[in-house]
């Protein structure tokens, strides 16, 4: 007898979101169960022409998500701000305008400079488009839930969300296999920007570094730190529109994942439909381990 999901479901709409509802669901819940594994450099998928045609020409023509270019970050942020979009706390990242706008003007004088924290993340808080709209509601919904919890044969119980962000310039996660208490990780890249180094890498060890692995591996009460961008290679680079990449956080072969941005945010903005599941606390003193969604 199968698992009854719906007891376990967290911040999720409500069972009677279905794929009929929005007539799109039924297209991506197939492309995610036709999809195959893809084992190197660590197992994933990677969908393509994950929207339809019609979801996706509605997603980049769509003037809530991009606009004309602006003449200076202010600007910018003014921009952002009037359509709908909030600084989201977020791994590299500031929730200080101020602060980021003080690398930025570091930056421009000395172009080695990369701090800690100096990138910013922004996260669309209302949608004008109703297709949109439908979109985010169904990939936030129970049926999408069920659909990856059962491509990844997941038991644990977790919360989901899905939502569009924008990366500014400065944006950077070293390579890292993501936390131990992320179940699926998704990302999908909207912008037609493929040539520009905008997109998601992912890694794998260098052999003298293999040995990592092995402790993440053995000690699964620790968490697993991020590491310098010298101790790995990068396997692959998801650099096609349209295309979602989806995988579980794990120690061997650790899931590296990272990106550094450095481009002209004036012009356009790294724009992503981002999505994880993330496992409930434990209540007791189980381990945390397993999932991730790209």
């Amino acid at each position: 007898m199968g698992t009854d999901y719906s007891k376990r479901i967290g911040t999720l709409l409500p069972s009677s979101s279905t794929a009929s509802e929005y007539g799109d669901g039924t297209y991506i819940i197939d492309k995610i169960n036709n999809a195959n594994f893809i084992d190197e450099p660590f197992p994933h998928l990677e969908i393509k022409d994950f929207l339809p045609p019609d979801v996706f020409t509605a997603i980049v023509n769509d003037d809530q998500i991009h606009f004309s270019a602006v003449n200076d970050t202010n600007t910018l942020y003014n921009k952002l701000i009037e359509n709908g979009w909030r600084i989201q706390q977020f791994p590299g990242c500031s929730t200080s305008w101020n602060e980021y706008i003080q690398y930025i003007q570091r930056k421009l004088h000395d172009k080695s400079y990369s701090g800690g924290d100096t990138g910013i993340t922004f996260r669309l808080k209302s949608y004008n488009n109703p297709v949109i709209q439908k979109l985010l509601h169904f990939m936030n919904s129970y049926e999408f839930y069920t659909t990856l919890i059962n491509k990844f044969k997941i038991s644990r119980s977790a919360d989901m969300v899905s939502a569009i962000q924008k990366n500014l310039t400065g944006y950077e996660i070293s390579p890292h296999p993501d936390i131990r208490q992320k179940a699926l990780n998704i990302n999908k890249d909207n912008d037609d920007i493929d040539a520009q180094n905008c997109h998601t890498h992912l890694l794998e060890f260098k052999p003298e570094y293999k040995h990592i692995e092995d402790g993440w591996a053995k000690n699964t009460n620790a968490e697993r730190p991020w590491v310098p961008w010298e101790k790995c290679n990068i396997r692959k680079t998801i650099n096609t529109n349209n295309t979602m990449v989806m995988f579980m956080p794990n120690s061997k072969p650790a899931s590296l994942h990272a990106i550094k941005l450095d481009y002209n945010h004036l012009e356009y903005q790294r724009t992503q439909i981002y999505g994880n599941l993330i496992y409930k606390q434990e209540t007791n003193s189980q381990a945390l381990s397993e999932i991730n969604v790209l």
